[in-house]
């Protein structure tokens, strides 16, 4: 049974836009610019995250997903091991 325990947080926000020139014609492409970076990055991006984590055996590293859509968040929980 743990008797303390003790929190922090470190957080990483990525806001995400794309700038159009006067010619632009709406989102008919739907978001392609969206779905490149979801398609490409993330996946590179959440794995570097992964990858910086497992280099300390000290800590472990989950993903926690709480109730967020994993489409627009990811959350990891990362404990000591004792």
């Amino acid at each position: 049974m743990t008797a303390y325990r003790e929190e922090g947080r470190f957080v990483v926000r990525i806001d995400l836009s794309a700038d159009f020139g006067d010619d632009y014609e709406g989102d008919d492409d739907g978001y392609a610019w969206l779905e490149r970076w979801k398609e490409t990055v993330r996946p590179r991006l959440v794995a570097a995250v992964f990858d910086a984590l497992r280099t300390d055996p000290a800590f472990k590293a989950v993903a926690a997903p709480r109730g967020a859509s994993p489409e627009e968040e990811i959350e990891i929980a990362v404990t000591l091991r004792i």
